[in-house]
């Protein structure tokens, strides 16, 4: 894999509180060596005698995600940025992907396709087919699909609203579609937690984000409206 492109590429990731997944998904990241810059963009400060790689730093940032993954955006210094969620985990073809979007695609948004653990009900298949049913039709990705773009892009499209919460990611896609920005599948799939599913109930969990989606993205379309 050509190196070159992982020494442009920053990888933001917000922690909330009290939240230790970011752990593993650090191992996860070693795919990518150590070219990459890896930003911790936390609402807390860096826990006493925590040890990160030499290319990962932990920033402290106000509580949010659209103000978390702002910061980290800002804080870094390359010319691709990744946003990944904590909790997710990568699967073998991802470092791939990212070098081949990276190499090819300069002016267009990046998602994965998503699959969720075998930590939640095994109906969550259908979740990951839906979801990613709504990406490739619709056009609507969600934040843990790991949303890949260049820099130029990201200040385009002014970063996160940080009046948006929850529904940042896809106030963030709308803004990105009116302005033009192209969506693209990346061809590897992200692992996302389905514990919420086990812990909430599978059909309430699913109704919830049905109603959710539907809610905020009319409001963001609405916002966009109103803002010209």
């Amino acid at each position: 894999m050509t190196m070159n492109v992982f020494s442009n590429l920053s990888i933001v990731i917000p922690v909330g509180p009290d939240d230790s997944s970011w752990r593993v998904l650090l191992s996860d990241l070693s795919l990518f060596g150590s070219e990459p810059e890896i930003i911790l963009s936390a609402c807390q400060p860096r826990p006493d005698g925590l040890e990160l790689p030499e290319h990962a730093r932990w920033i402290q940032a106000s509580k949010g995600r659209a103000r978390q993954l702002n910061s980290g955006a800002n804080a870094s210094t390359r010319q691709v940025i990744w946003f990944l969620h904590a909790d997710s985990r990568l699967t073998a073809a991802v470092a791939d992907a990212v070098e081949h979007f990276a190499q090819n695609n300069h002016c267009c948004l990046g998602y994965f396709k998503l699959r969720f653990s075998d930590d939640g009900p095994r109906r969550t298949l259908l979740n990951a087919w839906a979801a990613n049913l709504r990406s490739s039709v619709f056009g609507l990705p969600f934040g843990d699909q790991g949303l890949l773009v260049q820099r130029s892009v990201f200040h385009q499209i002014h970063g996160f609203d940080e009046r948006v919460e929850p529904g940042e990611d896809l106030d963030f896609i709308v803004r990105a579609k009116a302005a033009g920005i192209q969506l693209k599948q990346i061809p590897a799939e992200l692992i996302t937690s389905a514990r919420r599913y086990r812990q909430q109930g599978w059909l309430m969990t699913t109704l919830r984000h049905l109603y959710l989606t539907g809610l905020l993205t009319v409001q963001a379309r609405r916002r966009l409206k109103l803002t010209g």
